[in-house]
């Protein structure tokens, strides 16, 4: 069987809209300014192609360029001029080229010209695009797409009942860390935990429910979990995420950091909640539920624990094992639950 992976698109899911935005922003510049007009019937042409790599110039230093010492009002200003400069030599570059295909001017008349009539204009357009991209890239990254969707489309406005799969995974010993590290230290651990978490939750198409202190819930539609046993291969891709960067974690924190998941399928209402801060939220019984799986953790000295339930909707694979541990009466249940722990033979 093999293992989920990062589609392309989601892979490289800014870049595309960054590229989207920046080509929308080029042409709305080139309809309300004269940029471009000596082109005739190619006059938006230049604008959209420049608005492109505009973009793409920006999301590719904003992957790399890093200013952490500074607050982010001053990053920002600070990157969108530096942002700034490097558009308008290119957008010179640009338009050198343009000149010499179409064999107007020279490239001294173009630069003289270029400084003269739009230097002042373009500085200002790039300054303002550099900084509506900026934002458009650091809210993405706060609010993802299904949460425009959801809302846009009016999905949950009105509680709804579906069938999800949720998976609540917790740092182990989390409270023995944070003393051994300080609560300063152990914050940044969980950051880099969460960040080195994110290739496999992409991959596994889980959507991220909350975070809670050093607890991640996620969730799946039922029909997406399911499918090539993503849910379920979810946490190995977890685990592999984290191996992969022990030598990280030795260095920096002294150990490697480990959790535990508890798994479980079933219904839940969902349904926006909220007006100073909108929210979606899941309420019911599955949720608890899954809880109080992942707390038998510890009892079953294992890291993986699912109910019966999310087993047989699974196919059998044999890559993967489940060792049954009993009928166990979880708290607040009425009626004892059937629990694997699982395995996985890679």
């Amino acid at each position: 069987m093999e293992l989920p992976k990062i589609p392309f698109y989601k892979k490289y899911d800014l870049t595309f809209k960054a590229v989207i935005v920046g080509g929308i922003l080029g042409l709305l510049y080139a309809v309300f300014t004269d940029a471009g007009s000596g082109y005739a019937y190619l006059r938006f042409l230049p604008g959209t192609i420049i608005g492109i790599f505009i973009s793409i110039i920006i999301i590719t230093f904003e992957r790399y360029f890093i200013l952490s010492k500074y607050s982010f009002l001053e990053t920002m200003v600070l990157k969108a001029l530096i942002y700034s400069i490097v558009i308008l030599l290119f957008l010179l570059l640009c338009i050198v080229l343009f000149e010499e295909i179409l064999g107007k001017m020279t490239y001294q008349e173009v630069i003289k010209n270029y400084v003269r009539d739009r230097l002042l204009e373009d500085f200002i357009f790039s300054f303002g695009a550099s900084v509506f991209l900026i934002l458009f890239l650091e809210i993405s990254s706060l609010l993802n797409s299904r949460f425009f969707f959801n809302y846009f489309t009016g999905q949950y406005h009105h509680p709804l009942q579906e069938e999800r799969i949720f998976m609540f995974v917790d740092v182990k010993s989390s409270t023995t860390l944070a003393e051994q590290l300080g609560d300063i230290l152990y914050s940044k651990m969980l950051q880099d935990l969460f960040n080195d978490f994110t290739d496999a939750i992409i991959a596994s198409r889980a959507e991220i429910y909350q975070y809670a202190g050093d607890e991640i819930i996620l969730t799946w539609k039922t029909k997406t979990g399911l499918k090539n046993k993503r849910c379920l291969y979810c946490f190995y891709l977890l685990k592999q995420s984290i191996d992969l960067k022990k030598e990280h974690y030795l260095k920096h924190y002294g150990f490697v950091p480990k959790f535990k998941a508890g798994m479980h399928i079933g219904t839940a209402i969902t349904t926006w909640v909220g007006k100073v801060k909108k929210e979606i939220v899941y309420h019911g019984d599955l949720l608890n539920t899954t809880s109080r799986i992942q707390c038998k953790c510890n009892d079953f000295n294992h890291d993986f624990v699912v109910s019966e339930a999310i087993k047989e909707v699974l196919p059998e694979d044999s890559k993967v094992t489940y060792t049954h541990q009993g009928e166990i009466l979880l708290r607040g249940k009425a009626k004892p639950m059937k629990l694997y722990t699982v395995d996985f033979n890679f």
